[in-house]
């Protein structure tokens, strides 16, 4: 077997900070789109977007149920091409059975949501007409009901769009778009994955995608000229074709506040972008986890934005250089402006 090429972590770091539109403001903004922006009730998309252009993003943009059955922002062109890059598959976990209950809710739910629902109500309908075999009693709700995962899957194949609500969950009908033909969508999701963070692993990627170890492999298979690389103590693959551009990459320069769940921090592996085990708990929590201030590629501390008091609270993990502390200012402007209101930034 080759040795494997070595990657500077520098490099690494540079090539992402490109490659996640931060190096050139507004450049692979396509790309990201492709991937698609997490939302969340506090405007997680329209803050990643925002911190990456100056422009407004544009119309024809639509939330929807996505990777791992979370909601992300794509471009509503698009809505085949994620259907058809996501849709379950028999060697995915659940097999051919699974494959019919997504197809049978999806079918439910395009008959129920012909006008804005709430998931509640959408969720009601849809129990009432599927086979009884699909719905599961749920603590929680202390209903019977679709379980939510499968719920969310067969949204996502109905092609259905999430509501602006920020109280509750809404369902609208399918978006009327001109839709791009894209040949292998599967393929198409995994090489913009890696043409975005550069050298990355099966695992990784299986992670973010929400996919089965059997789904993953039959697309890694389809890549061409695969070589293995090393960053720091990590092996990971990488097309050859993008080997001069992670070696070459500059360096990461600039000072970005991202939100909580960004593509910066969701599709990479923590142990390399974070090293201290003590700090990668402050940055990815499972509840109510904190932004992350970005400082040249690294993780150099989190933030909180508390609404009912305008205070956009940043906790560095070491001194700042006021050059970056300006940096930072900027960037929380840029949350201000998707707030719609004034803040106050606090260093912690």
């Amino acid at each position: 077997m080759a040795a494997a090429i070595e990657v500077g972590r520098e490099q690494w770091l540079g090539y992402r900070w490109q490659g996640h539109g931060f190096g050139d403001r507004g450049a692979a903004f396509d790309d990201l789109l492709v991937l698609g922006f997490q939302d969340s009730r506090q405007s997680g998309a329209e803050q990643s977007m925002r911190q990456r252009t100056d422009k407004a993003p544009g119309r024809g943009l639509v939330s929807m149920w996505s990777v791992r059955g979370a909601p992300h922002t794509h471009r509503a062109s698009h809505l085949d091409f994620v259907r058809n890059a996501l849709a379950p598959r028999d060697c995915d976990e659940g097999g051919s059975d699974y494959v019919e209950a997504v197809d049978e809710v999806a079918a439910a739910l395009k008959k129920v949501v012909t006008s804005p629902a709430t998931k509640s109500d959408a969720s009601s309908e849809v129990t009432r007409i599927v086979a009884k075999s699909l719905v599961t009693w749920c603590a929680r709700c202390g209903a019977d009901h679709v379980p939510d995962g499968l719920f969310r899957d067969a949204g996502r194949q109905a092609q259905l769009a999430l509501g602006d609500d920020a109280r509750t969950t809404m369902l609208t009908p399918t978006p009327t778009a001109s839709q791009v033909t894209i040949d292998n969508p599967r393929l198409t999701l995994l090489t913009t994955f890696i043409r975005v963070n550069g050298p990355t692993s099966k695992t990784l990627y299986r992670d973010w995608v929400g996919g089965s170890t059997a789904g993953v492999a039959r697309e890694w298979g389809q890549l061409e000229d695969v070589v293995r690389v090393q960053v720091d103590n990590k092996r990971l693959d990488l097309p050859e074709s993008l080997v001069d551009d992670v070696t070459n990459a500059p360096p990461a320069e600039g000072v970005v506040l991202v939100p909580p769940n960004d593509a910066y921090l969701r599709q990479v592996d923590r142990t390399l972008l974070v090293s201290d085990s003590k700090l990668r708990q402050q940055v990815w929590k499972a509840v109510s986890g904190p932004g992350a201030l970005l400082i040249d590629g690294e993780v150099a501390g989190v933030w909180r934005y508390r609404r009912n008091d305008q205070l956009l609270t940043i906790t560095p993990f070491a001194k700042v250089a006021a050059k970056h502390r300006a940096g930072a200012q900027e960037s929380a402007q840029r949350v201000a402006d998707v707030a719609g209101e004034e803040l106050t930034v606090v260093w912690d």
